[in-house]
């Protein structure tokens, strides 16, 4: 199984935008994912279309199985 960590955001400009994080440590907590997304908002550290984000939306994890056809 393919796992992704989606971390949402509120842009400045009125929009969201999200972050994917491929493979993810299994034992990622809601609380890591908070500390560093406010992180990212104070730093203005991430852009979307020129505009800084401003605040976190959510977070989750994406599990996809693959089955290889024979």
């Amino acid at each position: 199984m393919k796992e992704t960590l989606l971390i949402e955001f509120t842009v400045e400009n009125g929009k969201n935008t999200t972050i994917s994080i491929p493979d993810p440590r299994s034992d990622v907590s809601k609380a890591d994912v908070v500390t560093a997304a406010e992180e990212i908002v104070v730093k203005k550290a991430v852009l979307s279309s020129g505009n800084p984000v401003n605040g976190f939306k959510r977070a989750y994890v994406r599990t996809i199985q693959e089955t290889e056809l024979e």
